[in-house]
């Protein structure tokens, strides 16, 4: 496929970082790090913050801003941290929130949030 375009990944695990088909761009889940890469635990605020932070920071590489997420999947490690979580997650999205899917899972390196998003991102000269 021409319009498929896959992105490495910094870690060390097998997955890209992002792959754009056509004017399609999805992200890998995202999980909470520290500026070195290792897991940052602690308040769900914060480890929230942190994802969208670095969600928005991986959609700035290819031109578009969370304006053009369409789909989110979130993991939570506690489905009663839903309140919390959806506070930051507001004010991130604010009026263009996208659909999304929550589900509670134990997630990797325990952290208690994962964020997946999808983006509609129409290819221009500069992506």
């Amino acid at each position: 496929m021409n319009d498929l375009i896959r992105f490495p990944s910094p870690l060390t695990a097998p997955l890209s970082k992002a792959v754009r088909a056509g004017d399609f761009l999805f992200l890998s889940g995202q999980t909470p790090k520290n500026a070195d890469l290792t897991p940052l635990r602690g308040d769900i605020r914060e480890q929230t913050k942190n994802v969208l932070d670095a969600i928005t920071a991986s959609l700035a590489e290819h031109g578009v801003g969370l304006e053009s997420v369409i789909r989110a999947t979130v993991w939570l490690s506690d489905i009663k941290l839903m309140g919390p979580f959806n506070e930051v997650y507001r004010s991130y999205f604010d009026t263009n929130l996208p659909v999304r899917s929550t589900v509670e899972a134990k997630l990797s390196q325990d952290v208690d949030v994962e964020i997946e998003v999808t983006c509609w991102a129409p290819r221009t000269s500069e992506n």
